[in-house]
């Protein structure tokens, strides 16, 4: 079974819901947990959803344990005992946690806590093993498809689906820091909307809000921005991260750009109708309830409060359902046909 709308906590996802923004620290703690903890306000005050760190053991992703990579996720590991101290930290605020696990006991780690759903790294979407394990949680799995061809994306969602995990999230990604604006492809989105039937969202690694606000208008319903308390800090991820008064502004610009997509109905706007040239039909000569309308109870002038001047001869011999007087606005609501039951 597929589904185009997903609840995290008690917060739908998909659909017209309204934007789900992850705020990613990733490894912008610095190291201290008071950092840490900083970020998570931040989030909080930027009104953002979620507040994510990543978990892994660098031992793990390099077992070697020599080279430069080595070094630097060694650099920046989360220290897992701080996860429950987060994690409480940022559902005193109103936040979902997350964490992106990259072992196994890592996984462990964020299941003792209870986190709400997972979000799979970029780089673990092809590690279908691991894919698989966390798809037996049968929470909510959010998985970015950063250095994925699309048959990479099948086969993830597949083993999600296998084991009947189908709270799938797909994060359409690009996983170059920064991201140039021309190698966003934004109209994945579609594609993996058409494709797989379930909520899409962009991971931005852009610099700016023009790449997130246009994944708006293709589809996107849920976002993830890196942050940091100070883009000039030490580290690999901070000089691309939106610092706290750019992230809030960031949250209010996706929740501004979605209320702009409004209602596929075209019609005029309540405003609309008290200003605009149209002629429309009104009560001239006023009118009991239970007469028939003639051509002597209407005048037409504007603007077109009720029905357009283009009705007047269809309206005519139907009964008026209550008393009106002159001036009044005429409503298909205020007419009854014979031969149709009014409901």
């Amino acid at each position: 079974m597929n589904n185009n709308q997903i609840t995290i906590g008690d917060t739908v996802i998909g659909n017209t819901a309204k934007p789900y923004v992850i705020a990613e620290a990733g490894s912008n703690f610095c190291q201290s947990l008071d950092i840490a903890k900083k970020l998570v306000d931040v989030a909080a005050k930027a009104n953002a959803n979620a507040v994510k760190f990543q978990l892994f053991q660098a031992d793990v992703l390099y077992p070697e344990k020599t080279g430069e990579l080595y070094n630097i996720f060694k650099s920046i590991e989360l220290n897992p005992d701080w996860v429950p101290v987060l994690k409480e930290h940022a559902t005193a605020q109103g936040l979902h946690f997350m964490a992106s696990a990259f072992d196994y006991v890592s996984l462990d780690r964020l299941e003792d806590v209870g986190v709400l759903a997972h979000k799979v790294a970029s780089s673990e979407t092809t590690n279908l093993q691991f894919m698989h394990r966390i798809a037996q949680t049968m929470k909510p799995i959010i998985i970015s498809t950063g250095m994925c061809d699309m048959v990479d994306v099948e086969e993830a969602v597949g083993v999600c689906r296998s084991v009947g995990n189908n709270n799938i999230l797909l994060m359409h990604c690009g996983a170059l820091y920064p991201l140039l604006p021309d190698q966003a492809n934004l109209r994945v989105l579609e594609s993996f909307s058409t494709r797989f039937n379930c909520p899409v969202g962009f991971s931005d690694h852009t610099l700016g809000q023009t790449a997130a606000i246009t994944s708006i208008g293709l589809g996107a319903t849920f976002f993830e921005k890196h942050f940091t308390l100070d883009r000039s800090s030490d580290g690999p991820d901070h000089f691309y991260a939106m610092e706290p008064n750019e992230l809030a502004e960031y949250v209010f610009a996706l929740h501004e750009a979605h209320s702009a997509l409004g209602s596929s109905i075209k019609e005029m706007l309540p405003e609309e109708r008290k200003i605009g040239r149209r002629e429309g039909l009104y009560i001239k000569k006023a009118i009991k309830a239970g007469e028939i309308l003639t051509a002597d109870h209407l005048d037409q002038k504007r603007p077109a409060l009720g029905l357009r001047s283009r009705y007047h001869d269809s309206v005519l011999g139907a009964t008026v359902v209550s008393d009106m007087d002159s001036g009044f606005p005429l409503t298909w609501n205020d007419l009854h046909f014979k031969g149709y039951e009014k409901f």
